[in-house]
């Protein structure tokens, strides 16, 4: 199929309903992570800091940061959500001056809950970005038959745009990524006047939001490969300023270059089984259940090889690079979350990567989207954290002894999450949502059966 030069009405459509779906059904701060960023976010506008000593309480009880050599308490996260989030922040405090604070848990987090409420929906707004992005690449690289395809799995077929109705910081890692994707294809051209450094600018918002995003730079290894002197080292100098804003801004901080703020929990990376086989089978968080179109990308990367193709192969590496440490990490289950959390950065550049395959096989395709598909229509009505928290939390159990609970249900075949979501909508109170997810699915093997192109039948 030939690509379609402008598929502006496709990424328009889908970006709009995007923001439009998921603002209907928002939560907003769902974790103690959640809560320490928007503290965050307020006292950079009020007070003109990180610091957020009035989330002591909070520290007592669950690790979110660590203290400063001038005493406060500072938050352990990028500073990427922080930023965003603070201008939306500043326009809701702005429009409503006399708003209360903002209360969760039954504490106040930030001065305006009118400012909180506005800051809530970056994410959101985000990820509209970046599914109309996606969608907008692919029907650049593969028509618009193979856009609209990978517009539908990355919204309604995994935990993406979940991910944007909390407050996290992966939104923004992941539209990071997408860019530096698509200025390195756009620099990769022969005729090309935009420099491969300039690509590492999306590198640097990604590592601003979540810093492990760094390690998607083994793709720049590929990518200058073939690159001459010049490339190389402007690259280089770019990657290692990009480098440096982490320590950079763990001195803001804590006064320390080497200091995260997250001290020994969670830090650890060894050479591990358990995380590289739990992404892709563990039941809580396997990408085979939550979005099995994302391993569309092992074959595509066995032809990628072969075919030697420098820009997706670069692709390919810092997917592979961004999944194996993530994969180390001690708390590689990312925690308390609905689904692999920590992959979340990297599912539109796979998307992106695997949007040819879409065509190529639409049998598998709909196999893919079928069981994914259910479990984001099934965690619209019913919140899966307050569903799982119901579960799994007894009377009077610490923040702890609530993690080590959920993190013991991330390997139950039946007391997973999924299954507890299931159940959960399985009742005629959420009925209409079921008979949504068949509409939803009806409309989709519609679409693939009538405009799937004829060559593509008969795969």
């Amino acid at each position: 199929m030939r690509p379609t030069s402008k598929p502006m009405s496709l990424a328009l459509l889908f970006g709009i309903a995007a923001v439009f779906l998921f603002s209907l059904a928002h939560i907003g701060i769902q974790t103690s992570d959640d809560a320490a960023m928007l503290a965050t976010t307020g006292a950079l506008w009020d007070k003109h800091t990180f610091a957020i000593p009035d989330m002591e309480w909070l520290n007592e009880r669950v690790t979110i940061g660590k203290y400063g050599k001038d005493g406060l308490l500072y938050a352990k996260f990028g500073a990427g959500q922080t930023l965003v989030a603070a201008v939306l922040y500043g326009i809701g405090e702005a429009l409503f001056p006399k708003a209360e604070p903002y209360m969760w848990a039954g504490y106040p987090i930030v001065n305006s809950s009118a400012g909180a409420q506005l800051a809530l929906f970056d994410n959101v707004v985000l990820a509209g970005l970046i599914v109309g992005l996606v969608v907008y690449e692919a029907g650049e690289l593969c028509g618009a038959h193979a856009a609209t395809i990978t517009g539908i799995m990355l919204t309604l077929a995994s935990p993406f745009l979940f991910a944007a109705r909390v407050f996290g910081a992966e939104i923004g890692a992941a539209l990071g990524l997408l860019l530096a994707a698509m200025l390195a294809r756009r620099a990769l051209k022969p005729d090309s006047s935009i420099p491969l450094w300039v690509s590492v600018a999306g590198l640097g918002i990604a590592v601003l939001f979540r810093p492990s995003a760094l390690v998607f730079g083994f793709a720049w290894l590929v990518w200058v490969s073939r690159r001459p002197l010049r490339d190389w080292l402007s690259v280089g100098i770019a990657l290692a300023l990009v480098t440096a804003t982490i320590p950079g801004y763990n001195w803001l901080r804590y006064g320390d270059i080497f200091e995260s703020g997250y001290g020994d929990y969670g830090s650890g990376f060894s050479i591990q089984l358990i995380g590289l086989a739990g992404y892709l089978l563990v039941p809580g968080r396997s990408l085979l259940l939550f979005a099995p179109w994302a391993l569309l990308i092992l074959p595509t990367i066995v032809a990628l090889f072969r075919r030697q193709l420098n820009w997706e192969t670069g692709v390919a590496a810092g997917v592979v690079g961004f999944y194996l440490v993530h994969a180390m990490w001690q708390e590689w289950e990312g925690g308390w979350s609905f689904g692999p959390r920590l992959l979340i950065p990297i599912l539109p550049v796979i998307a992106l990567t695997v949007a040819n395959a879409f065509v190529k096989f639409p049998r598998l395709v709909m196999f893919c989207f079928l069981p994914a598909s259910l479990l984001q229509i099934a965690a619209l009505p019913v919140d899966p954290m307050t569903t799982h928290l119901n579960e799994i939390v007894r009377e009077g159990a610490t923040f702890e002894e609530m993690a080590a609970g959920f993190r013991e249900t991330v390997w139950s075949p039946l007391g997973n999450i999924v299954v507890l979501q299931l159940k959960a909508i399985a009742t005629p109170e959420y009925f209409v949502w079921l008979v949504i997810w068949a509409i939803v699915c009806a409309a989709w093997i519609g679409y693939l059966l009538t405009s799937m192109p004829i060559e593509n039948t008969r795969t």
